[in-house]
């Protein structure tokens, strides 16, 4: 029994001076980690500053971390903090242009609480803890950009009928680089007027375009969405209401990320040509988001159909050849004529 005691006090004392030693580790830390992947430098910048994207590569669980932006060098760095379990954490994201892609640096730094502490004295450092937890951001960017934004099928479905609509929209301009970063608030601020004026909606949300300058580089457009009834709204609202009548289009449908949208236009207009159909370039060229954010997450399985007005062919029948009746006059019996008068 004795010996039973010592070896309790033994343990005791071995887990105080495991406990103290834990303690007086090293508080500060800093810990980098670097990635490449293979997309443009733009593009990665852009989904990374998004806060939307968030969800789709933080490394830790969304209830257990809290990022807030200080300060940002488009294109090139991003400046945060990261709260996890209480405390607050440094983090710094460069971007460099490599001939693949990108190279992302993710430099996080602070101070250990007593949790990290241990697990790092478990796991042989803070770099192996923290570290791992930079890899797995950094792998979760890799995969939504290259694997899931790379992965697309564009179908063209020929001539359909486009039934009339009325609608809301809101009126915006931008270039093509902000194009899908715009959209997505007009499209939140469509659903807000929704909601708050009790509105009933009759389909998907979608995008008509006013113009769409390929020399600047910019766009007119408007997001819409389809409502029951054709509603007024008051002059000077940033909401108005449309309607266009039933028509004639060939439909595209885009499965995968907005940035193939031009890749499916481009087959779809060669397609209008290769079946000398003629485009109504009057008409409505129309986006519908049938299946995208916010319910579903994976850019691989975003559903995008388009619309592009066609003109009725009009057939003129040929007229009927008139035939016509030649009189033939026969010489009566005894007669003679004279042509020498």
């Amino acid at each position: 029994m004795r010996i039973l005691k010592y070896i309790l006090l033994l343990l005791l004392l071995f887990s105080v001076a495991f406990v103290v030693f834990v303690a007086t580790q090293q508080s500060d830390y800093r810990v980098v980690r670097s990635k490449e992947i293979k997309a443009s430098k733009d593009i990665v910048y852009n989904f990374v500053s998004d806060s939307t994207s968030l969800v789709d590569w933080n490394p830790w669980d969304k209830d257990n971390a809290v990022f807030k932006n200080l300060k940002s060098v488009p294109g090139d760095t991003i400046m945060q903090t990261i709260t996890v379990s209480g405390e607050k954490n440094d983090s710094f994201m460069r971007f460099q242009k490599t001939k693949k892609g990108a190279l992302v640096t993710w430099e996080l730094k602070g101070k250990l609480d007593f949790e990290l502490k241990l697990l790092s004295v478990l796991q042989g450092g803070v770099d192996n803890v923290l570290g791992d937890k930079l890899e797995d951001g950094l792998n979760n960017i890799d995969t939504y950009l290259v694997k899931d934004l790379t992965t697309y099928n564009i179908k063209i479905h020929g001539l359909v009928t486009k039934h009339a609509t009325n609608y809301i929209q809101q009126i915006d301009t931008c270039s093509f680089a902000d194009f899908q970063k715009v959209s997505k608030t007009m499209l939140q601020n469509m659903m807000a007027f929704v909601e708050k004026n009790d509105i009933i909606i009759t389909g998907l949300p979608f995008i008509t375009y006013d113009t769409w300058d390929k020399q600047n580089k910019t766009t007119i457009f408007s997001m819409c969405v389809p409502v029951e009834e054709e509603i007024l709204t008051t002059p000077g609202s940033e909401i108005s209401g449309g309607h266009f009548d039933e028509f004639l289009a060939v439909k595209t449908t885009l499965t995968g990320d907005y940035s193939h949208n031009q890749e499916a236009w481009d087959k779809t207009l060669a397609y209008i040509k290769k079946k000398k159909l003629i485009e109504d370039l009057e008409g409505t060229n129309i986006e519908v988001y049938k299946v995208s954010l916010p319910k579903e997450r994976k850019p691989s399985k975003w559903v995008t159909e388009i619309f592009v007005p066609i003109k009725k062919r009009v057939y003129i029948p040929k007229p009927k050849p008139v035939e016509t009746e030649v009189e033939i006059t026969t010489p009566v019996e005894g007669t003679t004529t004279n042509t020498n008068q």
